[in-house]
């Protein structure tokens, strides 16, 4: 295959979705994965069988990972310019008042699913000159968010395996770098319960936005992306500002 490929889990809707049409648009060859059959199938359509291939994957599941994975190959000819790791859920509220069954929930999909999907693609991963893995972390990684613990523990994984991996698989001439965007109006913020954060910090970005990181992060080296001009200018600042500051900062976005 000459074009260059990207392998997409999540991509039945929101982000997972926008970032597929994206790069389908600018010539990409687009593998779809998701739960959401109909997702997929409705995004395959709309960009076409020379432009894409899709198959319903849990994220969680090591047999169905390995065979989408090898369907991708299949596909591609062994090529994966770029893993987008975006499959992820979203359950808030206070952490004593969870259900363990959901947190688990959580912590299985959001980072031992995208851990298992990196895993998995490595070998195409190493195959494919200058590949690239990027993943969607959260603003909630940088600083616990309340009424999201369990969700800003997960992301936060996906950040510092990230920064661990962009050191192990230089080596092997792989870039792994993340995405870190506050909350996005997408199905997964307006299917959950709203957090008091949401009212503080609004939700105004769109998957679009995100795209547009997205398209940097594959050109551009940067291990974290912040999204958002006002996002963007207090990452920064998290960075240099006294720990008992960015804390007070916190408290008053989180509503807490």
């Amino acid at each position: 295959m000459k074009q260059p490929t990207m392998f997409v889990t999540g991509a039945a809707s929101g982000i997972g979705e926008t970032v597929a049409r994206r790069f389908a648009e600018k010539g990409w060859f687009i593998g779809l994965y998701d739960r959401n059959r109909d997702g997929l199938e409705r995004v395959h359509r709309d960009l076409g069988p020379e432009n894409s291939c899709f198959r319903p994957v849990d994220v969680t599941d090591r047999e169905e990972v390995e065979q989408a994975v090898e369907h991708f190959s299949e596909a591609t000819g062994g090529r994966m310019d770029t893993l987008f790791n975006c499959a992820g859920v979203l359950k808030i509220g206070r952490f004593e008042t969870m259900d363990p069954d959901d947190l688990r929930h959580v912590i299985d999909v959001n980072l031992t699913g995208m851990m298992l999907v990196t895993r998995l693609s490595f070998p195409m991963l190493e195959a494919t000159d200058g590949a690239r893995v990027i993943s969607m972390a959260s603003a909630s990684a940088v600083y616990g968010t309340p009424e999201l613990a369990t969700y800003s523990a997960t992301k936060a994984g996906v950040r510092t395996l990230t920064q661990a991996l962009n050191l192990e698989w230089a080596h092997h001439d792989i870039y792994v770098c993340d995405i870190v965007p506050p909350y996005v109006d997408s199905p997964m913020t307006r299917q959950a319960v709203r957090a008091s954060s949401m009212d503080r910090m609004g939700v105004d970005l769109t998957p679009t936005d995100v795209a547009n990181v997205v398209e940097q992060a594959v050109n551009e080296n940067r291990i974290h992306w912040p999204v958002g001009k006002q996002f963007t200018w207090l990452y920064r600042a998290s960075e240099v500002l006294p720990s008992n500051v960015v804390r007070l900062i916190m408290r008053y976005t989180s509503g807490f």
